[in-house]
């Protein structure tokens, strides 16, 4: 029941667009509660907002992943051996099973930083955070065409560097995945 519950929440918040997640989060968190300051960057509390709108949908899409790789680590022939080894559930997984289930998740990352470079763009509007989206999207409105290309070039070269230390970090997990060594 909870595994159901707990799916179906991460598919509801990851098939919400951030914009939208940061209007519901805006209008219940500060608006209707109280609690945290709407926009600005006075100080610390009012980076929560913006970080919970970008995270909560990367988070659950995250958790989707992590949950097939370890239910498919629990169901390979490579578990049910470290089992017959005489190793609990929990031995298994923390020897054997965390490294492979770290793989696919690893990669997702780099998916993940190009919604997280798109959901900035609006969050940062949204919540008058001044950051890189925040200065790129005042900068197509104002014709600032040397802005924009600065700040495309920036955010496409730490895509590029992201991704490149993802695909080291795959191949230092899994060795397999190096040209010219069979799988």
């Amino acid at each position: 029941m909870a595994d159901r519950a707990s799916w179906a929440l991460a598919v509801v918040l990851r098939g919400t667009p951030p914009f939208l997640l940061s209007v519901l989060l805006m209008l219940l968190v500060a608006v209707h509660w109280g609690f945290l300051p709407v926009a600005g960057d006075d100080d610390s509390a009012s980076l929560v907002l913006p970080a919970l709108a970008l995270g909560l949908g990367l988070g659950a899409g995250l958790a989707r992943v992590t949950r097939s790789a370890m239910q498919e680590v629990a169901q390979s022939p490579a578990f049910e051996f470290a089992r017959t080894k005489g190793l609990s559930d929990l031995q298994a997984v923390l020897r054997h099973g965390l490294r492979a289930a770290a793989v696919p998740v690893v990669a997702y990352l780099g998916v993940q930083t190009l919604f997280l470079v798109e959901g900035a763009l609006v969050v940062e509007t949204l919540f008058a955070w001044p950051g890189i989206g925040h200065a790129l999207v005042h900068a197509i409105f104002g014709r600032d065409i040397p802005v924009v290309q600065g700040a495309a070039l920036a955010m496409a070269l730490l895509f590029v560097v992201f991704n490149l230390l993802l695909d080291a970090a795959c191949v230092a997990l899994d060795p397999r995945q190096q040209r010219g060594v069979a799988a």
